[in-house]
C-alpha cells in the first residue's frame, strides 16, 4: 500500500514537472517570436534592408541608410546582477575613414560590459570638462590623437545622454551602443525571463542615433580633411 501511494506520488510529481516544462517551453517560444519582429517598425528608415538570424537572441539587420551601409545588432545584457537588465542595440556605419588609429569612449564604466572591446585598446587617455565625468577613453596606437574636439560637437545632446554607452571611431567607420529598454520587470522576477519592455524599435528613435552616428562619421572626415 506504502509502495503504491509512493509510486502515484512520484508519477503525480513528474507529470507536474512535465507539465511544467511544456509551460515554460510555450512561454520561452512566445517570447522568442515576440523578439523576431524587433525590426518591424524601424525598417522604413532605410533604402532597402535585409535580416540575417545568427542564432542568437535577435536577429542582424544590415541596410543602407542616406548611402551608407549600416549594421543594428540588439543585445541582451545576461552579465551581471540587476534587478532589471538591459537591452541593447549596437548600431555600426560602415564606412572608411582615414584614420591612423581608433578610440574607444565608454561611459559609466561598470566592469561587465561584454559588448565592449575597449580593453584590447592599448592607451588609456583623459577626456575634458565637456564630455560625461565618468568614462573610460582609450586609443590604439600608443600615442595616437583623436579629433575629439569634432567628436563631441558631432555628438552635441546625444554626447550627454544617459542611454549612450559607447562610441567608437576606427578606420572600419562609426560604432555605438545604445541603450534601448530594460525587461519587464514581472517576467524577469518570477520566470527569469527577458522579455523586454519595447518589443519593436520606433522608427523616430533609430533615425536620431542613425543620424548621430552619421554626423559623427561626417565630423571626423571633414576633421581629418582640414587636417591634412
Amino acid at each position: 500500500m506504502v509502495a503504491a501511494l509512493t509510486g502515484a506520488g512520484i508519477a503525480v510529481g513528474l507529470a507536474g514537472l512535465a507539465v511544467g516544462w511544456l509551460w515554460q517551453r510555450r512561454i520561452q517560444a512566445g517570447f522568442a517570436a515576440r523578439r523576431a519582429g524587433i525590426f518591424a517598425a524601424c525598417r522604413e528608415v532605410f533604402s532597402k534592408s535585409e535580416l540575417a538570424h545568427p542564432g542568437s537572441d535577435y536577429p542582424l539587420l544590415r541596410g543602407d541608410y542616406e548611402g551608407v551601409r549600416v549594421l543594428l545588432q540588439p543585445l541582451l545584457d545576461h552579465v551581471g546582477y540587476r534587478k532589471v537588465p538591459s537591452l541593447w542595440l549596437v548600431v555600426t556605419l560602415d564606412r572608411q575613414l582615414t584614420l591612423k588609429g581608433s578610440v574607444d569612449l565608454l561611459f559609466r564604466p561598470a566592469n561587465i560590459e561584454f559588448f565592449s572591446t575597449i580593453d584590447q585598446l592599448p592607451e588609456r587617455i583623459h577626456l575634458g570638462p565637456e564630455w560625461p565625468q565618468h568614462h573610460m577613453a582609450r586609443v590604439s596606437p600608443s600615442g595616437w590623437e583623436p579629433p575629439l574636439g569634432a567628436m563631441r560637437a558631432a555628438l552635441g545632446e546625444a554626447g550627454v545622454s544617459s542611454d549612450l554607452k559607447e562610441v567608437v571611431v576606427s578606420p572600419r567607420g562609426v560604432r555605438l551602443v545604445v541603450r534601448l529598454c530594460g525587461v519587464e520587470r514581472s517576467h524577469y522576477m518570477v520566470l527569469r525571463s527577458m522579455l523586454p519592455e519595447v518589443e519593436q524599435i520606433p522608427a523616430e528613435w533609430l533615425r536620431y542615433w542613425l543620424d548621430v552616428a552619421t554626423a559623427l562619421s561626417e565630423a571626423v572626415s571633414q576633421d581629418i580633411g582640414e587636417a591634412a
